[in-house]
């Protein structure tokens, strides 16, 4: 192997990296302006997770576009990524121009295509370019990195955005500023994976599933118990984080909850992803030297008391509790993926469209949150989180289970 042979995977693990940076702050711009487009278009609770829906809603084709990597590979999705994530970001502006918030929920619908395709290729790829031992560890660095961008792109709108600006009509001129710029960046990374060198991966991938004594064939993949209940908890957990995310500056504003400005809360939305990103860096470190599933159960015991804690709490006991979950559920889902696709081999890819199709959770629950915060109140529909975290709970001590069994079957 020449020395430009070894060099093209540490060179396309850093593109995907690079992408999972970059794109993380291209979608957190929803969840920043979620307040201001309900404002301004004069939506209720549960019209304004519109949004989150059409972005998310693309995830049913999730299973197809596991289906097509094998014929285009998983560089060319990348490359499709970016360039639906550009087309998107671009609409976003003549859809403001236009006072259209049905050209906004395209937009969103065409970026949700694009991180579709993203995940379904990069998170593969962030397995198979390394070592068997080091894929959660990975998966978990790959999406702490999209965390990371999510605080800096909240801090970069307080920082840009007057404190006088109070009203989206106000905001109007430096959103389309920021998503124009942004459409533009992009752009260049898709032209990027495009002249990027194919690395093949399915070697790596097929070896991760050598300690399999039988690797499942492709008929039997969809029958099996860890993937099959591996995307309902990636459906449930996912919802219940997109709810978080797309209420957290709702939540804070609430009079009732903690009261704080439109400028506060914007503030405390780069604390929250932090948190999130501590939790992701945090969860990469953990992983070498824990098993996945049990810092999953730990994880998930902790998220369901801050729920709780969420649901009757005031003031900055209740900025404590929203901020301290992104810490604790940011790890939920990689290694549930990590844990899903484990020994699977050939078959990591379409497993891969399945999982990711768990997305879809983020379409349809917090809309759901959304009508639930119309008729009880904000503050007591973050229960409904409790259901999809207890499930990941069972998933997790399952995953616990199977552990131990394995070690003494290896002991043995």
């Amino acid at each position: 192997m020449n020395q430009a042979d070894q060099r093209s995977p540490r060179v396309l693990l850093g593109t995907v990296y690079f992408i999972y940076f970059f794109c993380g702050m291209a979608m957190c711009f929803e969840g920043s302006f979620n307040p201001e487009f309900k404002e301004y278009f004069h939506l209720t609770y549960q019209q304004q997770q519109y949004t989150t829906f059409a972005k998310n809603l693309p995830f049913a084709l999730a299973i197809f576009i596991g289906l097509l990597i094998p014929r285009i590979g998983y560089k060319n999705c990348l490359s499709i990524a970016m360039l639906l994530f550009a087309a998107g970001t671009l609409l976003l502006i003549p859809g403001l121009q236009a006072e259209n918030y049905g050209l906004i929920l395209g937009a969103f619908c065409i970026i949700g295509m694009g991180f579709n395709f993203e995940l379904v290729a990069g998170n593969p790829l962030l397995s198979g370019l390394g070592g068997a031992a080091g894929s959660s560890s990975r998966l978990n660095l790959g999406n702490a990195l999209g965390a990371i961008a999510q605080i800096i792109a909240p801090l970069f709108l307080t920082l840009i955005i007057p404190v006088s600006a109070t009203t989206l009509a106000s905001k109007l001129p430096y959103m389309k500023g920021l998503f124009a710029v942004i459409g533009i960046v992009l752009f260049g990374i898709c032209m990027l994976t495009v002249v990027a060198r194919n690395v093949d991966v399915s070697a790596n991938l097929s070896s991760k599933g050598s300690s399999t004594v039988n690797p499942p064939p492709a008929s039997s993949l969809w029958i099996q118990p860890k993937v099959v209940l591996g995307f309902v908890t990636i459906f449930l957990v996912l919802g219940a984080e997109a709810g978080l995310f797309s209420l957290f500056r709702n939540y804070l504003e609430d009079p009732s909850v903690a009261g704080v400005s439109a400028h506060t809360s914007q503030a405390l939305f780069t604390v929250y992803f932090s948190t999130f990103a501590s939790g992701r860096l945090a969860g990469a470190w953990v992983q070498k030297r824990m098993k996945p599933a049990r810092t999953l159960a730990f994880s998930v015991v902790a998220a369901l008391c801050l729920v709780g804690l969420m649901a009757v709490a005031k003031g900055p006991l209740a900025i404590i509790a929203i901020l301290l979950l992104g810490f604790f559920v940011s790890i939920f889902f990689p290694t549930l993926y990590s844990l899903a696709i484990a020994g699977l081999g050939d078959q990591t890819a379409k497993a891969s469209g399945l999982l990711t199709m768990g997305f879809l959770g983020c379409a349809l629950i917090p809309v759901l949150q959304g009508k639930l915060a119309d008729t009880v109140g904000l503050q007591h529909s973050f229960l409904m989180c409790e259901l999809p975290y207890l499930f990941a709970l069972f998933y997790a001590l399952k995953g616990c289970h199977l552990e131990s069994a394995r070690r003494c079957g290896t002991a043995t």
